[in-house]
């Protein structure tokens, strides 16, 4: 038993947007890819069509109808390209850990890496965790703890500037 023929129905508002969208000049090939599928899937072409003439698999174009259908137009369209398996850690973990590691940094502790991740899955957040995880968060974090450190750092300079005044 052979797919079911699905076609999709775009309003005039989407389709305006999608030939617009497909017209830019500064799309990703993945963007270009995903407007045109859509488009053909709009215009009835079947699966096969669609892949002889972007030059993909017709897996891939199954795949690329099915991520709209799960995604909606707007995410569809702007899906930032996802690479590896997606991060274990909730932003309620990562501001844990970044708030850890500066309570352990004003008592003048340091954390390895290592104890971080084991405290992770002591806690129960997670079954295990890769170091180069904790790593990556809190070098996010980083920007903004520097920023924070500048202002502290610049206070009491210009306290001391007032009080000499």
């Amino acid at each position: 038993m052979g797919r079911h023929r699905h076609s999709v129905s775009l309003t005039s508002q989407q389709q305006t947007y999608l030939t617009s969208f497909v017209n830019s000049e500064i799309l990703s090939r993945q963007q270009r890819n995903r407007a045109l599928v859509l488009q053909h899937w709009q215009s009835n072409y079947s699966v096969q069509e669609s892949a002889e003439v972007l030059g993909l698999s017709i897996h891939r174009v199954y795949s690329m109808r099915r991520a709209y259908s799960e995604q909606g137009f707007q995410d569809y369209l702007h899906a930032i390209r996802r690479c590896g398996a997606p991060n274990k850690l909730t932003p309620k973990m990562e501001a844990h850990l970044r708030r850890f590691t500066e309570r352990a940094s004003a008592k003048g502790k340091r954390v390895t890496l290592t104890a971080l991740a084991k405290r992770v899955v002591d806690l129960g957040y997670v079954e295990s965790i890769c170091t180069v995880t904790i790593h990556k968060v809190l070098k996010q974090a980083r920007p903004a703890v520097a920023a924070q450190t500048a202002h502290l750092l610049l206070r009491p300079i210009q306290q001391d500037k007032e009080r000499a005044a």
